[in-house]
C-alpha cells in the first residue's frame, strides 16, 4: 500500500459528557487539521524550530496554547515584558497565517443535542463520523482514496484510548452508518506512545 501525500493530525475542544454539561462551554468540537507531507517537512517544522530557537534557543518546548495564554510553565517568561509577549504572539500568528493546511471541524451543540434526541450519541462519536466522512471526500478529491492516510490522534490515557479506538472502529465498521461510504481502516497505535495513529485506507 503506498503512502498518502496528506497526513492529519487531529485535537479537541471542551468534554463529550452529556450529564454534565458545563455551562460556561456546553459545546464539544473534533477538528481534523490537514497537511500535505511536503509542506509539513518544508515550511511548518522549520517554521515552528525557528520561533522555538528564537525565544527559548532549543526545540524542545511544547507549545500548549493553555499555557501560553495564562503565560504559565516554559511561557512564564511572556509576563515580563509586554513588547517580548507581542512579538512572539506576533510571530506564532504570522506562522499560523502562513500554514498551508485544510481544517475539517466539527461543533456540537450539546444542550441541542439532547433536546431534539431522546437518546443522542455521544458528541465524541457523532463529530468523529462528521470529520471521517468529510476526510474521505477530501482524500477524493486530492486523489488520495488508494493510499494510506494516517490519521494522529493525541494519547490521552489507557481508559480514553480504548474509548476512542472502540468509537472510530464503529464507525468504519458500518455501525454508524456510513450509508454510500465504504472506508475500511486499520487501527495503529504509534511505538512512541505520545500519539495514536489510525491509518484510513481510502475506497476508490
Amino acid at each position: 500500500m503506498e503512502y498518502s501525500d496528506y497526513i492529519v493530525f487531529v485535537d479537541e475542544s471542551g468534554d463529550h459528557s452529556l450529564t454534565s454539561i458545563d455551562p460556561e462551554f456546553p459545546a464539544f468540537s473534533l477538528a481534523f487539521c490537514v497537511i500535505k507531507k511536503k509542506d509539513y517537512c518544508e515550511k511548518i517544522i522549520p517554521a515552528v524550530q525557528g520561533l522555538k530557537f528564537k525565544y527559548w534557543g532549543h526545540d524542545s518546548i511544547v507549545l500548549h496554547e493553555h499555557e501560553i495564554r495564562k503565560t504559565k510553565g516554559d511561557f512564564a517568561f511572556l509576563r515580563t515584558d509586554p513588547n517580548v509577549r507581542a512579538a512572539f504572539m506576533s510571530d506564532l500568528s504570522q506562522i499560523m497565517a502562513d500554514a498551508p493546511f485544510q481544517i475539517i471541524a466539527s461543533v456540537i451543540d450539546k444542550h441541542g443535542l439532547v433536546a431534539r434526541y431522546p437518546r443522542p450519541w455521544s458528541p465524541y462519536r457523532l463529530a468523529l463520523q462528521f470529520c471521517l466522512e468529510r476526510l474521505l471526500l477530501f482524500c477524493r478529491e486530492v486523489q488520495q482514496t488508494n493510499k494510506t492516510t494516517h490519521v494522529v490522534f493525541e494519547c490521552r490515557g489507557p481508559s480514553e484510548d480504548r474509548d476512542l479506538e472502540l468509537e472510530f472502529r464503529r464507525v468504519v465498521a458500518g455501525e454508524r452508518d456510513w450509508g454510500w461510504v465504504d472506508l475500511p481502516l486499520n487501527f495503529h497505535p504509534a511505538a512512541t506512545g505520545a500519539r495514536l495513529l489510525f491509518t484510513p485506507i481510502g475506497a476508490d
